[in-house]
C-alpha cells in the first residue's frame, strides 16, 4: 500500500492535475457515475529488493495510472498533467520515504465506446523503503 499511497500524494498535490480532474483520483476503479476526466491507479508488482543485514530494506513497486476522458484530447491533457506530477520525484511522499518515482513507459491508448471513455495509461517505477 505504501507505493499506491507515494503516488496518491503526488497526483493530489497537483495544481495542474486539480485544474483538469478535481479530486477525481481513484485506486483501482471510478465510480461510473462520475463525470470525466479522471485518473485511477492500480498496483501492478511490488517487490523487495535484496538487502544486506543492517541496510534499509528497499522495494519497487510498478503502479499503473489510467488517464481518463470524453475526448481524447481531454485524455491526454491529463497524462501530461500526470507526467509532470510523478516523473522525476524522490523525497517524503504521503508518509513514504521515495528514493525514485521515474515513468516507467506508457501502454497503449484505447476507447471504450459502450461508456464513451478514452484511456491513455503511464507506468511509474516507484523506489522506496519499506
Amino acid at each position: 500500500m505504501k507505493a499506491e499511497q507515494a503516488i496518491y500524494a503526488l497526483l493530489d498535490a497537483s495544481p495542474t492535475l486539480a485544474a483538469l480532474v478535481g479530486s477525481r483520483i481513484y485506486l483501482d476503479t471510478r465510480p461510473e457515475a462520475d463525470p470525466l476526466p479522471a485518473v485511477v491507479y492500480e498496483l501492478i508488482s511490488d517487490r523487495q529488493n535484496n538487502t544486506r543485514v543492517g541496510e534499509p530494506e528497499t522495494a519497487v513497486a510498478r503502479i499503473q495510472v489510467n488517464c481518463l476522458g470524453q475526448m481524447a484530447e481531454d485524455a491526454a491533457h491529463v497524462r501530461k498533467a500526470v507526467r509532470l506530477a510523478c516523473h522525476n520525484q524522490a523525497g517524503v511522499l504521503g508518509g513514504v520515504t521515495v528514493l525514485a518515482c521515474i515513468q516507467a513507459g506508457a501502454g497503449a491508448d484505447s476507447y471504450d465506446e459502450l461508456v464513451n471513455v478514452y484511456m491513455k495509461p503511464m507506468d511509474f517505477t516507484v523506489h522506496y523503503l519499506r
